[in-house]
């Protein structure tokens, strides 16, 4: 709906590209397919949008000159997508038509709040991608200057480092300082064929079998702790979940520790903030190791600052939260992130194999849990101003949304802006939520006056341990409630079951046995354990026995576990199978 002093029209423009062609996706663009086509058509993660700084006087004729020349240049902006013989392809148009909205508003001191009107009226409609223009354009003018410019792209046309490049370079068409006759840039047909290469092959081999041996000893959960209501849940046979939530730390104080930090340490921002915030969740949940999915723009082997493409895939980020101090620990989240960088090329489909696999195996969902998504060093101008000297903490509610942690490093100059999003609100409450924030912003202020060591990190934070009854068992890297073991049992199997932990010789050598009733369609130990596989994915506090005893009934008593032993046994065994994992522990 347009207010009453603005009238809009659509300016459509000819673009002719330099080649017209069609080839194979890349490894970033099949990754982002695959979680792009999972989302509703207007969830708020699958388009993502930029502010542009307009040089004053700019006209209408240069600002539409400016924006062809983007579509002419970058390839992924006049890009469909199509199922092809060997699946999903990518296609070049030579020519397109380009539509800009032009929007007749008189000016405002305060353009950002017309350019998110501008932006939200982009998105209100689902891209084709397989008949449209992956982006959308809109100006404001008074008379015949334009005062605000905005863009709206598919993610597959871009990611966060791809809008800098595409914001940079528009101003710097209407300044004076790029134009049409630059170098031509590395384009996604180019990476796609580069990612064939041996070279490329080799590289995303190797990221797999880095994904592969973290995978093997990640925790069950980043964030283990009994859910709200989980008692009442566990009586009815199922998790509650509520509405997602997030909560925006803004921080004057931990900006300013981040520079005096950095001058220390030498490490990067995003370094100094990921290792306050693993040593927090270390000291809250008792499990030293934080893994946690970092979306990572890895512009291997082609010009970093010119590339407009999704590169993004995820890097796996390992923190071993056992060093003496916080610089040691910061040295060592330099070196994760890193490694985590350097193996965020590979092949989605056989990751996904990998997963599934090892999940098999652990007897154990490997779920996106965690996720650290730095976007800082790319984020649009559009940001809040952060007026005052305190730290405050705003909340929202987003929609469509199901990771249990998500971390957004929005911006560390002037105020670190940090963000947290839960989908599960009641495993993740609202005082949790504030918790973790406020004692990451702790941390980073007490580290900028000097090193801290990381035992002294609970009391700094404000962070209590969990604390966990005998219920809670550490059990294959994680930390394990037998409760929800045996409700797991419950609800997979139709007959009486009871699960039992078994300590074990080694450090991390207990296991759980589950002794159960033979029914129908539970006659053998891989029967029970994919029936398990299938009930865990409400719970993360919960894994699958390790071994399966199958007997011709249940005793009077299931829970004790004598009773079950003098039962004869039916069948009994790891439920993996040969491939998957050897019957030899059995």
């Amino acid at each position: 709906m347009t207010a009453p002093s603005e009238t809009v029209r659509t300016v459509r423009l000819r673009v002719d590209g330099n080649r017209e062609a069609q080839g194979p996706l890349t490894l970033g663009q099949a990754n982002t397919l695959q979680w792009i086509s999972a989302l509703s058509d207007d969830h708020f993660l699958s388009l993502v949008q930029w502010i542009f700084t307009v040089p004053a006087g700019t006209s209408l004729e240069r600002a539409c000159a400016a924006l062809t020349a983007l579509v002419r240049r970058y390839e992924s902006l006049r890009t469909t997508y199509h199922d092809g013989p060997d699946g999903p392809m990518q296609r070049v148009a030579g020519t397109v038509e380009l539509s800009i909205e032009v929007h007749q508003r008189p000016a405002q001191p305060d353009r950002t709040a017309l350019s998110r009107e501008l932006i939200g009226r982009l998105r209100e409609r689902p891209f084709d991608l397989s008949r449209d223009l992956p982006l959308r354009f809109a100006v404001a003018v008074e008379g015949d200057l334009v005062h605000a410019a905005v863009a709206v792209y598919s993610h597959m046309a871009a990611d966060y480092v791809s809008l800098t490049v595409l914001g940079e370079r528009f101003t710097g068409l209407l300044a004076g300082s790029a134009t049409d006759e630059d170098e031509p840039p590395h384009q996604p047909l180019d990476r796609a064929a580069r990612e064939r290469s041996p070279q490329g092959l080799r590289q995303a081999d190797a990221a797999l079998r880095y994904w592969s041996s973290i995978l093997r000893r990640r925790p069950r959960c980043v964030l283990p702790l009994r859910a709200a209501g989980a008692e009442s849940s566990a009586q009815d046979g199922g998790a509650t979940t509520l509405a997602p939530r997030s909560a925006d730390l803004y921080s004057p104080r931990a900006a300013a520790a981040l520079d005096r930090i950095t001058a220390r340490t030498g490490a990067s921002r995003a370094m100094a903030v990921i290792a306050a915030l693993a040593a927090v969740l270390a000291t809250r949940c008792g499990q030293r190791h934080v893994v946690l999915y970092s979306p990572a723009a890895n512009r291997l082997g082609m010009r970093p600052r010119d590339y407009v493409g999704t590169v993004a895939q995820d890097g796996l980020i390992s923190v071993e939260v056992d060093q003496p101090d916080y610089d040691a620990l910061v040295r060592h989240t330099g070196t994760a992130l890193l490694r985590a960088n350097r193996n965020s090329v590979f092949d989605a489909d056989a990751l996904q194999r990998e997963h599934d696999r090892i999940a098999h195996e652990r007897g154990m969902p490997m779920i996106r849990d965690g996720v650290f998504n730095n976007i800082s060093g790319n984020a649009p101008p559009d940001l809040p101003k952060v007026s005052t000297a305190e730290t405050f903490i705003d909340w929202w509610t987003p929609t469509g949304f199901t990771n249990l942690l998500l971390f957004h490093l929005v911006r560390t100059e002037q105020a670190l802006i940090l963000e947290l999003i839960t989908g599960d609100n009641r495993h993740l409450p609202d005082a949790e939520m504030e918790a973790l924030l406020l004692g990451t912003e702790r941390v980073l202020a007490t580290a900028a006056t000097g090193n801290v060591p990381l035992d002294d990190v609970g009391d700094i934070a404000g962070i209590e341990p969990f604390a966990r009854d005998g219920d809670w068992h550490f059990v294959d890297h994680s930390w394990i409630q037998l409760s929800e073991v045996n409700r797991v049992l419950r609800a997979a199997l139709t007959g009486p079951a009871r699960a039992f932990v078994v300590g074990g010789d080694e450090p991390d050598g207990t296991t759980i046995i589950a002794h159960l009733a033979a029914a129908d369609g539970i006659t053998d130990p891989a029967q029970a354990h994919l029936a398990c596989l299938r009930r865990l994915a409400d719970s993360y506090t919960a894994i699958t026995p390790h071994r399966y005893v199958l007997h011709p009934g249940a005793p009077a008593d299931p829970a004790n576990p004598q009773a079950w032993r003098e039962l004869p046994v039916l069948a009994e065994g790891n439920g993996r199978s040969a491939a998957a994992g050897s019957e030899a522990g059995t």
